[in-house]
């Protein structure tokens, strides 16, 4: 009897204690969480303040002042028949219509960007720890925060970081349906990636990545039937969106100009001839400059890390689950996506390199590098947090403190009104106006602003708009640099018919681009003479007469022509 009492006795102590433990590991567990969540606000808080200094830093650019030009349409029906005639698909726009209700600064189109890049920065963390833990989320979280196309994109009235929102949150739900076989968790996924299709087409790349990583997970026979069925039907669903955005759409750009125009442009922004660099080579080196892109100067070691980390993903992925499927589908999350854009670069379909198009893959990219660290931050220890907060602040010091805090530029919202100013004091009113795409787009926020205005097209791909007292027509190519008037003369004259050989007034904005000099745009010009040129920093307010560059001139002794 004594020794049954001893023994319930132990027991209840042994019980006692093992409640005492686990509520001690409780409390250490929240502890612990509570600290990695101050840390994740206090790196966001920072973000952020980069982020708002250089909401009212720039000008609205061209890309921003096409947004604006969508969003004034008087209701929702307009904007979205106006989003249209664009290759954007409409949300972005439609967000956009309504937060101008509360104002069309610079500083207040830009704000729900920066406002998206909580959203996005939290999810990201989210989907980040739920791979790898927090410590490595950590690490991305800091390169997320601080990537300068990150910091941009916060300050832009572009919709980014909404399409990131969408995307974080649909690969966190995506990774809650693989471990638990959620349903609700993989409808909420699709319903993600349909608002992000609805936000950028590179979404469809992202869907096909997807797809074929969780095909490794079916092969793999770790899923149940009912989760794989409910996967199948969700597939044919985004595959249904993806079709009708298509033909509803998409088709409408795939031969026209506005696609050659922009493949010029994605490959004129490169190191690499793509004429006489080999397509492989330039496909692989299209890729290692998007990461330099992402991350400045220490790209060689970032792009290593990347590696590595898909490396890491292995092993990590085979030793959680001892499937070798597994193991691969964790490992191509990081190699797959960046193969695919190499692909689609190759096949010129999708561009890849220093272009915010390519935004769709910076979650791989990142966990790549976060799951690179997962080796020397598994253990916690005062060293090795010291040393990676260390490096990472010598990153952020290197590369996005100066490129923000000591920012110096001339691309200013003052510049602007200036430059619109002097062209109202320089060009009478009632005059033509010639101007490439880019700067009639900035001229419709700065010279036009609430006021919608209707393009007339006039053949060759010119186009006429009325704005404010000034009938300006724009060439059909986005920059005067990558469009030749004496080559395509026969189209300008098209446009213009008699009035041709007539005096008229030629602006552009520089944007800090060296290859808008007027020495180098007059080349592309036809022969004439110069009436007038007024500038301001690097844009120009040219009066200039055209002559037909087929025609011989023969010079009067008694008056001669200036060139």
């Amino acid at each position: 009897m004594k020794d049954d009492k001893l023994a319930e006795s132990t027991a209840r102590d042994d019980e006692n204690q093992t409640s005492k433990c686990s509520k001690a590991d409780s409390t250490r567990g929240v502890e612990s969480s509570y600290k990695v969540w101050l840390i994740v606000a206090g790196i966001i808080l920072i973000g952020l303040a980069f982020r708002a200094k250089l909401l009212d830093a720039f000008f609205l650019d061209f890309d921003e002042s096409m947004h604006f030009q969508v969003a004034r349409q008087p209701t929702l029906s307009d904007a979205w028949r106006a989003s249209r005639e664009h290759t954007h698909p409409p949300l972005a726009f439609l967000v956009y219509h309504y937060w101008m209700k509360l104002g069309d600064s610079e500083r207040m189109l830009r704000l729900p960007a920066l406002l998206f890049s909580i959203s996005t920065l939290v999810l990201g963390f989210v989907w980040l720890k739920e791979l790898l833990g927090p410590r490595p989320a950590l690490v991305g979280l800091a390169f997320l925060t601080f990537s300068m196309p990150m910091v941009h994109l916060g300050a832009l009235m572009r919709g980014y970081t909404l399409l990131l929102t969408f995307i974080f949150a649909a690969l966190y739900l995506q990774e809650r349906f693989l471990r638990t076989h959620s349903t609700i968790a993989l409808a909420g996924s699709g319903c993600c990636l349909a608002f992000a299709m609805l936000t950028h087409y590179s979404t469809a790349w992202l869907m096909l990545v997807l797809g074929l990583l969780v095909t490794f997970r079916v092969i793999s026979g770790t899923l149940p039937r009912r989760a794989v069925v409910s996967w199948i039907i969700l597939q044919f669903v985004l595959l249904g969106l993806c079709v009708a955005m298509y033909f509803g759409h998409i088709k409408q750009f795939i031969n026209s100009n506005a696609k050659t125009d922009l493949w010029d442009f994605w490959l004129y922004d490169s190191s690499y001839d793509p004429v006489t660099t080999h397509p492989v080579y330039l496909a692989l080196m299209r890729t290692l400059e998007y990461i330099k892109y992402l991350s400045g100067a220490l790209w060689m070691l970032i792009a290593g890390l990347v590696l590595f980390g898909s490396l890491v993903m292995l092993r990590k992925g085979f030793q959680d689950t001892g499937s070798k499927w597994i193991a691969l589908e964790r490992s191509m999350m990081v190699l797959l996506p960046l193969v695919v854009a190499m692909l689609l670069f190759h096949f010129r379909i999708y561009p890849v390199g220093h272009t915010r198009h390519s935004m769709w893959l910076i979650p791989f990219v990142v966990l790549g590098l976060a799951a690179a660290t997962l080796p020397l931050v598994r253990r916690p220890g005062f060293g090795r947090v010291a040393v990676f907060t260390l490096v990472i602040s010598l990153w952020i010091y290197s590369y996005a403190y100066p490129n923000v805090w000591k920012l110096q530029t001339t691309q200013t919202p003052i510049m602007a009104r200036k430059t619109v100013a002097l062209l109202k004091k320089t060009v009478p009113e009632g005059a033509t106006i010639l101007t490439d795409g880019s700067t009639r787009n900035v001229l419709e926020y700065y010279l036009v602003g609430d006021f919608v205005t209707h393009g007339k097209p006039l053949g060759g791909g010119y186009t006429e708009y009325q704005m404010a007292g000034y009938r300006v027509i724009s060439i059909p190519k986005f920059h005067f640099f990558m469009y030749d008037i004496r080559a395509d003369w026969t189209n300008y004259f098209k446009a213009f018919g008699e009035n041709a050989t007539k005096p008229i007034w030629v602006t552009y904005l520089g944007f800090e681009v060296p290859d808008n000099d007027p020495a180098l745009i007059f080349k592309r010009f036809p022969p004439g003479r110069l009436i007038k040129k007024i500038s301001h920093l690097d844009n120009q307010i040219l009066h200039v007469q055209f002559r037909d560059p087929g025609k011989k001139i023969t010079v009067n002794s008694n008056k001669k022509e200036t060139p």
